[in-house]
C-alpha cells in the first residue's frame, strides 16, 4: 500500500462507519418489494435442497447436538435453536445451486443472509418489514465487502463464506435493533470466524454447503455474543491483521464505504442475479447459449459433431480439471452441463443425481465438448460473466452465440411469473402445486398479510 493510502486509512474507521450504516440506514417500500422476490426464491431452493444427501447428513448431525425450539427447519418444520435452524436452512438453500448470485462480489448472498434473518425474525417475533430490512442491509454489506475482496481472494476463498459472515452479522444486528457499538462488536467477532476454501472441488465433496451454513451460524453467534457484552476487534475489516490484510492484501477497504449513505438511493440487492440453471454460475452463459441454439435451430444432439466454448480465464480456475464423478462436482463440469442441456433442453436439479451423472448419452456428447479461455472476455469480469459457444454439426454447418447476460441477470430479468414457475418446479414433489401458486402470488402481492411466522405456518399447511 502507498503511504498516501496508509494515511487515508489511518483517518478512517471503516468498520465503525459500516456499523453506523447498519443501525441507521433508511429503507423504502420499493426496495422491500424487491427483497420479497429474493426471499420467495430462497424458500424454493431450501425446500428443493432438503432431500439431498448433504442436507440429510447436516440435519442428522445437528439434531444430535440438540437445540432449543426457537426457529423452524423450513423443510421439516421441526424446531431447533436459531443458529442450528439457520445453519441447516442456509446449507439447503445452496446445495442445488439455484440460490441467487451477485456477480460483482462473486457470492451467493441469499443462502446465508435470509436463513439467518428468517430464523431470528421468527424467534424475536418480528414483522415482515423488519425481516426485509435485515435482508436488504445484509446483502448491502456482504456485497460491498465481497466486491472489494475481489477475484484474487476468490482464487482460494469462497466469498459466500467469508463476506457472508460479515453480511449475516449486519442483518442480525439490524433486526435485533443493536446500537452502533453492539453492531461493531458483532462485526468484529464475525470477521474473526470467517472462512471457506475451494479445495473440496478436487474431491467432488459436499463441503461447499458448509460455507453459507457456517456464515449464517457464525454471524448469528457473533451477534449473540455482542448482546452479552463480548468484546471484539474494532477494526476487523481494515486493521493491520484484519480480514483484508490476511485474505486480500492488495485490496483497498476504503472502497467498501464509497457512496454509502444513510439515505441510500440504490441498493446492491437490486442487481443480484437469480439462478435459472442448477449448476455453477460460471457455466450459465454457455448453458444459455446452448439452449438458445438448440431451440432456434431445432438441434438434435445425435447430429452434433463437436461443441467449442470460450470462457473468461477467471472461470477456468474453478471449471478446469473437475470430474463429473459426483452430483456436486458435475455442477462444475462444463462439458457435462452443456451436454445435459443440449440433450434434455433444460438444466434443472434432476440433471445432477447419482443416476444422471452416469447417463451414457450425456457422457458421450460431453467427450466432444471442449472449452478454452478467451482473454478478450476477461475485461468484462466480474461485472459480466460472458461466454461464446459454437456448435459444429455433422453436416458441416456451424452456429454460435455470445452470451453476456443469461436469464436471471438484472439485464435479462425474470418476471414474478417466472419466479413462481421456478418455485413450483423446485417444490413439486413436496408441496401442493395449486396451493403453492396461491401462496407465491399472495406473498409477492400482499406481503402485509404475512408475518415471518405466518409465512412459515402457511408452508406447513401446503405440504403433500
Amino acid at each position: 500500500m502507498s503511504q498516501l493510502y496508509n494515511k487515508c486509512m489511518a483517518k478512517k474507521h471503516i468498520s465503525k462507519e459500516i456499523a453506523d450504516f447498519i443501525v441507521n440506514a433508511k429503507i423504502n417500500q420499493q426496495t422491500r418489494k424487491i427483497a420479497k422476490r429474493y426471499l420467495i426464491d430462497w424458500i424454493a431452493s431450501v425446500i428443493a435442497g432438503s432431500k439431498t444427501k448433504p442436507i440429510q447428513a447436516i440435519e442428522k448431525t445437528l439434531s444430535e447436538l440438540g437445540g432449543k425450539g426457537q426457529a423452524t427447519i423450513l423443510f421439516s418444520h421441526k424446531s431447533t435453536s436459531i443458529t442450528h435452524a439457520a445453519f441447516i436452512n442456509a446449507a439447503a438453500a445452496h446445495v442445488i445451486e439455484m440460490d441467487d448470485l451477485d456477480r460483482g462480489s462473486i457470492s451467493h448472498p441469499g443462502s446465508s443472509i435470509i436463513a439467518s434473518a428468517l430464523a431470528t425474525a421468527e424467534y424475536q417475533k418480528k414483522n415482515m418489514n423488519d425481516l426485509l430490512d435485515a435482508i436488504i442491509i445484509g446483502y448491502e454489506v456482504m456485497i460491498r465487502v465481497g466486491e472489494v475482496l475481489g477475484t484474487e481472494h476468490y482464487k482460494f476463498w469462497h466469498t459466500t463464506g467469508t463476506a457472508g459472515t460479515i453480511g449475516v452479522a449486519a442483518a442480525i444486528s439490524r433486526i435485533s435493533k443493536f446500537n452502533t457499538e453492539q453492531t461493531l462488536m458483532a462485526i468484529g467477532s464475525a470477521g474473526t470466524m470467517t472462512a471457506g476454501l475451494w479445495e473440496f472441488l478436487n474431491d467432488g465433496a459436499m463441503s461447499k454447503q458448509l460455507h453459507p451454513a457456517k456464515a449464517a451460524h457464525d454471524g448469528i453467534l457473533a451477534c449473540l455474543l455482542a448482546k452479552n457484552n463480548f468484546s471484539s476487534a474494532t477494526k476487523i475489516i481494515e486493521g493491520e491483521k484484519g480480514i483484508f490484510a490476511a485474505m486480500a492484501p492488495k485490496a483497498k477497504p476504503l472502497k467498501i464505504i464509497k457512496d454509502l449513505s444513510l439515505n441510500q438511493k440504490k441498493w446492491k440487492i437490486e442487481n443480484v442475479s437469480f439462478k435459472m440453471y442448477a449448476s455453477c454460475r460460471h457455466t450459465h452463459p454457455a448453458v444459455e447459449g446452448a439452449l438458445q441454439l438448440k431451440n432456434e435451430y431445432s438441434i438434435h444432439y445425435d447430429k452434433i459433431k463437436s461443441v467449442e466454448i470460450e470462457i473468461y480465464s477467471q472461470a477456468l480456475e474453478l471449471l478446469s480439471d473437475v470430474s463429473a464423478n459426483t452430483p456436486y462436482a458435475a455442477k462444475f463440469n462444463l462439458p457435462f452441463c452443456i451436454a445435459s442441456a443440449l440433450i434434455y433442453g433444460d438444466l434443472g436439479p434432476e440433471r445432477f443425481t447419482e443416476k444422471t451423472i452416469k447417463d451414457k448419452k450425456v457422457l458421450s456428447l460431453a467427450k466432444n465438448i471442449t472449452f478454452t479461455t478467451n482473454h478478450i472476455l476477461d475485461k468484462y469480469y466480474p461485472k459480466k460473466w460472458p461466454s461464446n459457444i459454437t456448435i459444429n454439426m455433422q453436416d458441416r454447418k456451424s452456429m454460435n452465440k455470445n452470451i453476456l447476460y443469461p436469464l436471471g441477470d438484472p439485464e435479462n430479468r425474470v418476471t414474478n411469473y417466472e419466479l413462481k414457475k421456478k418455485f413450483i418446479t423446485l417444490t413439486s414433489s413436496i408441496l401442493k402445486e395449486k396451493e403453492v401458486d396461491i401462496f407465491v402470488h399472495s406473498f409477492l402481492i400482499k406481503t402485509n398479510n404475512f408475518t415471518p411466522k405466518k409465512m412459515i405456518n402457511s408452508l406447513k399447511k401446503i405440504r403433500i
